[in-house]
């Protein structure tokens, strides 16, 4: 859903031993970042 809507690839946190939560990348520039939470908190508050 985070992929397909906000453009965003996430990890399940199952692979990392937290079910129920998923992982992201910091492998990215500071303005990728900021770009990408933004776009996950659009995707987040279409939700309410």
């Amino acid at each position: 859903l985070v992929l397909e809507h906000a453009e965003v690839a996430v990890v399940p946190g199952e692979a990392f031993g937290t079910p129920g939560y998923f992982r992201l990348s910091y492998a990215l520039s500071d303005d990728d970042l900021v770009t990408g939470i933004n776009r996950m908190a659009d995707l987040l508050n279409e939700a309410r």
